[in-house]
């Protein structure tokens, strides 16, 4: 399949829940793509984003909708432990795939659909979309301006109930979710990539740590993380916890000359070190309440806007349709998200070993 010279792609999306709105939104305004199929098992469900978004032809039946309309990229929006199928029939019919997160339980089943999508010429990206929030960009460019030194350290930390959603309500039939680390593997994929973003770090020496159903809840699988990892130059802390409150999405990353913390949830910036360092301590901390300040506000503002945690799924789609529209690689390659499904991989192993 060829992309008209100059023609936006043809885009199509199967599975029309929560994420695909943040999706749709951005089909909706980019010149990149053009919707051109929505489909999901329930017609109700893809009728309604049709009626939302744009007009497009809505179908029950993927294989009917790849072979009627034939797009150039699908949107793979389902739930994890059905990606497998869907991406490689997508692949087939000579699309690129963008996969919702995680692409699939283990890291030799993603390696399977990564070669399968090089055997087939096409691009297949696994959705990172934090690494395009503005605090996510904020921590980059300052680690990148060399602000911190070198970096030693990265902490993540997720508080979230999300047990009191469907991972966890037992009113509900048959697991929560079909994944090795339960309800904590859903989310796991992005606690690792921003790890190795922030570090630069790809490889895994050692993990040690707990990954447990403290809850004990039979939907959730696990619903607590831990861990020490060990990544050779850089190490840091990654947790998940549904028992603690605020919800907090808090990332930490510490350098050999300054350290720098945020949050994805209610973001602020908050950098500790020169020169604001010794005598100017002081100074520092000033600053750093005034900054406060100003975060507050610009959050009241983000609300309002409805500027929210997921804001960089649309820079993500834009640049990754982007860059197959001019050839290039795209900004997730197959190697990061084969090493991200291999440090999931070991940290999922200690549920196991349990």
């Amino acid at each position: 399949m060829t992309v008209e010279s100059g023609a936006p792609l043809r885009a199509a999306v199967i599975g029309c829940g929560v994420i695909a709105h943040d999706h749709l939104a951005f089909l909706a305004r980019t010149s990149n793509g053009r919707l051109v199929g929505l489909c999901d098992k329930s017609a109700a469900l893809a009728q309604a984003a049709c009626d939302h978004y744009a007009a497009a032809p809505v179908y029950t039946d993927a294989s009917a909708m790849l072979a009627n309309e034939k797009p150039d990229i699908v949107h793979v929006l389902t739930p994890p432990q059905t990606h497998d199928a869907i991406v490689r029939q997508a692949l087939a019919a000579g699309a690129h795939v963008i996969c919702e997160k995680p692409m699939t339980g283990t890291a030799a089943e993603t390696g399977g659909l990564l070669d399968a999508a090089a055997a087939a010429g096409r691009v297949l990206v696994e959705s990172r979309n934090l690494l395009f929030n503005d605090p996510v960009l904020s921590l980059l460019e300052t680690i990148r301006a060399g602000r911190l030194g070198k970096v030693r350290e990265c902490d993540v930390l997720l508080q979230l109930d999300f047990l009191a959603g469907p991972f966890g309500d037992t009113n509900l039939a048959g697991l929560g979710v079909d994944l090795p680390g339960g309800a904590v593997h859903d989310f796991l994929p992005h606690l690792v990539y921003l790890f190795q973003e922030l570090t630069g770090t790809k490889e895994l020496k050692a993990v040690h740590g707990r990954l447990e159903n403290l809850s004990e809840n039979p939907r959730a699988g696990f619903d607590f993380l831990d861990v020490l990892v060990d990544a050779g130059e850089a190490r840091g802390r990654l947790r998940v916890a549904t028992d603690v409150e605020p919800s907090a999405f808090r990332v930490i990353v510490r350098g050999s000359q300054a350290s720098v913390e945020t949050d994805l949830y209610n973001p602020f910036f908050h950098y500790e070190g020169p020169p604001d360092i010794g005598k100017r301590a002081p100074l520092g901390q000033m600053r750093a309440g005034f900054g406060l300040v100003g975060a507050g506000l610009a959050n009241l503002r983000n609300k309002i806007g409805q500027h929210g945690t997921i804001h960089g799924m649309g820079r993500m789609l834009e640049a990754v349709y982007s860059a197959i529209r001019l050839g290039e690689a795209p900004p997730i390659t197959p190697d990061d998200i084969l090493a991200t499904a291999r440090m999931t991989d070991r940290i999922v192993a200690l549920g196991a070993a349990r």
